[in-house]
């Protein structure tokens, strides 16, 4: 091979690879993004859904005291304090109040549902070897069974933590089988 033909190789090779580099920097910018975006996300979520719990369970609320309004308005039909036509009327009026909060109460759970399975979801695919290898998983664990062991949280609370803490040490295990030379 002539040292033309060498260096017109050459060349090309430098130049494919450089390409495919550029190319690299562009998807691990844009995965850089999306990580920091759902690892934001997610905190921001975390820190938002006791509020979000807080407003379901005033809703919650809302549709009990219309029923026991109901029940109230029965009681005083059956003692004779107010007529069926009244009875009929406000019961009627009381069941649409009910069955309109009711159905806005179900779409909102649903929808808070809909949302933390989408969030955990994206940070599942956003952990990284980085992010993970801040921290103990195994210490981490340990001091979520003993806070349920102490009653410091409730099982709902347990189940999240659990939940996550299995989808972060089954991520850390399969990026530690595919990270090329240690990058994640």
């Amino acid at each position: 091979m002539s040292l033309d033909v060498a260096y017109l190789a050459l060349g090309e090779l430098e130049k494919l690879l450089s390409q495919y580099d550029e190319k690299l920097k562009g998807i691990e910018d844009t995965w850089k993004a999306f990580t920091d975006s759902a690892t934001r996300t997610k905190s921001n979520w975390d820190a938002d859904l006791p509020k979000i719990k807080v407003r379901i369970d005033q809703l919650k609320n809302v549709v009990e005291s219309l029923k026991r309004e109901q029940e109230v308005l029965l009681a005083k039909r059956e003692l004779g304090l107010i007529s069926d036509k009244d009875y009929q009327a406000l019961s009627a009026e009381l069941q649409k109040k009910i069955e309109e909060y009711q159905d806005k109460l179900d779409s909102l759970t649903r929808k808070v549902a809909e949302i933390e399975a989408r969030i955990l979801y994206l940070w599942a695919r956003a952990l990284t070897r980085e992010y993970l290898s801040k921290f103990d998983l195994v210490e981490l664990e340990k001091k979520i069974e003993d806070a349920k062991s102490a009653g410091r949280i409730d099982d709902e609370t347990y189940a999240k933590i659990k939940q996550e803490i299995d989808i972060m040490k089954h991520t850390w295990e399969l990026l530690s089988r595919l990270s090329p030379s240690g990058t994640a």
